[in-house]
């Protein structure tokens, strides 16, 4: 039964207000794998598989819509996660079922859309990745998983990582940066639409922090993805300080707090 005020859409026919509001719903647009429901131009929730929410609330304040949304939520699995702008979250919380929140992550949301940088010369290779490649990679993307990505790295499951990884190499754009033929820095792409790209998986190998290489690393995936007509966003840790700093100097802007609550329902 369809909530009163909500209309299904589909992911691929999204509609033109959720792309003006780009860069902030650029995860969701890129989503293909979700249920999205829509109230008019005012309100969309993208509800995938897992429990994971997308949610848009043009006015947070404006409680029009907030009974029938309560319905859709209603449909979310047991554990649930909801990201995108802090104001988005914290409306969508306080609408979820009986549920207790196990842990909130605050970001800093950074966009850019000046002319693509100049990447800066060095003695390494920095180029896309390979068809074949992925192996030689992965061990990087593993590490950035139990290091950024999972809060006890216990919880780290490696067929589950490698097979995002594999569909990740397929779907989106990759770069590394090579020394000696052995990847020692590694950034991508997470969600691509007509206009925008969402960085992710920004890591480097520990011992090698500090000397300029995903500079220009991210400077060369900027260009390229510049080259296909795409401005670029991301969100970053708040108190990850050198990565801040290095964005800066790529001439990210800030586009307020980005918000990912984690939260499983009451028994």
């Amino acid at each position: 039964m369809r909530p009163s005020g909500w209309q299904s859409v589909r992911p691929g026919r999204a509609p033109d207000w959720l792309a003006q509001l780009e860069p902030l719903t650029t995860g969701l647009l890129s989503q293909s794998d979700l249920k999205l429901w829509c109230a008019g131009n005012q309100a969309a929730l993208g509800i995938r598989a897992g429990g994971v929410v997308y949610p848009v609330w043009r006015e947070p304040g404006n409680t029009s819509v907030d009974s029938s949304a309560r319905q859709l939520l209603d449909h979310v699995g047991e554990s649930w996660c909801i990201m995108g702008p802090s104001a988005w979250v914290e409306k969508t919380e306080a609408l979820m079922p009986a549920s207790r929140i196990l842990r909130r992550v605050v970001y800093d949301f950074l966009f850019r859309q000046a002319p693509k940088p100049a990447v800066p010369v060095g003695l390494s290779e920095v180029r896309s990745l390979l068809p074949g490649e992925a192996d030689l990679v992965y061990p990087l993307q593993e590490a950035y998983e139990k290091e950024e990505v999972l809060f006890d790295p216990s919880e780290y499951h490696p067929v589950a990582s490698r097979i995002h990884w594999a569909l990740a190499l397929r779907h989106q754009e990759m770069a590394a940066l090579w020394e000696n033929g052995d990847p020692v820095a590694k950034a991508g792409t997470n969600a691509l639409t007509k206009h925008w790209a969402q960085i992710g998986g920004v890591y480097t190998k520990p011992e090698r922090r500090g000397q300029g290489l995903q500079k220009r690393l991210l400077a060369f995936l900027i260009a390229l993805l510049a080259d296909q007509g795409r401005s670029v966003c991301l969100f970053v840790k708040k108190e990850n300080s050198p990565a801040l700093a290095l964005y800066k100097s790529l001439d990210f802007r800030s586009r307020g707090d980005f918000l990912i609550t984690y939260g499983q329902r009451r028994s």
